[in-house]
């Protein structure tokens, strides 16, 4: 990949989370789970957001067939999950109490909170990553992740055009990532400034 790619490549993500970032209040409090909402909604909670440009940053990080496996096993995980979040949604709205679902929310949140404290160490801990590890990590997250945002999807949305906005959220952030990650691996300098911000992210 030329620099001019690279820089072109992460201009245009930037740009993207930025519009999605500033539109994603909009979206919420309307209330509007179409694929606009969906497509706001990976950076509508700050988790999400961290995990997701770590997986596209460590992919780029490993390198060779894991710059697109690793995220399309995420995106794939996620798309499992959601499904089964909306699923749920529809079996509490038929015959569970609040404590139930207050539970299965609370263990949804940790884990993705386990997530981003994963996937951060994993920036400085690459090297020694298997590609195949890589994948049995962000699959069974992704399956967390995508179940969070099939449970904030109300029953009588559009859940089609909704998974679909997510889906395309995630792998706009993902290409973010991916150009992170890539240039961080060809300046030193860059690489330390993002092993400090990971560090931050793990902290918090």
């Amino acid at each position: 990949m030329k620099w001019i790619s690279a820089h072109r490549l992460v201009l245009f993500s930037s740009t993207l989370l930025f519009i999605v970032a500033t539109s994603s209040s909009y979206a919420h409090t309307a209330n509007n789970f179409s694929f606009r909402s969906g497509l706001f909604h990976p950076v509508f909670g700050l988790d999400h957001l961290i995990a997701m440009l770590s997986v596209g940053i460590v992919s780029a990080l490993i390198g060779g067939t894991a710059l697109w496996r690793v995220p399309a096993m995420f995106v794939l995980s996620m798309i499992v999950g959601g499904w089964l979040g909306l699923l749920n949604l529809d079996m509490l709205a038929m015959d569970a109490g609040f404590i139930e679902y207050y539970v299965s929310d609370l263990i949804v949140e940790i884990v993705i909170g386990l997530s981003v404290v994963l996937f951060g160490l994993s920036i400085f801990w690459v090297d020694g990553i298997d590609e195949r590890l890589a994948w049995i990590t962000v699959f069974s997250f992704g399956l967390f992740h995508g179940y969070a945002h099939g449970m904030e999807m109300p029953p009588g949305a559009l859940p089609f055009n909704y998974v679909g906005g997510f889906v395309a959220g995630t792998i706009g952030i993902h290409v973010s990532g991916l150009s992170i990650g890539w240039l961080s691996g060809k300046s030193e300098r860059l690489m330390g400034w993002l092993r400090a911000c990971a560090a931050v992210s793990v902290a918090a």
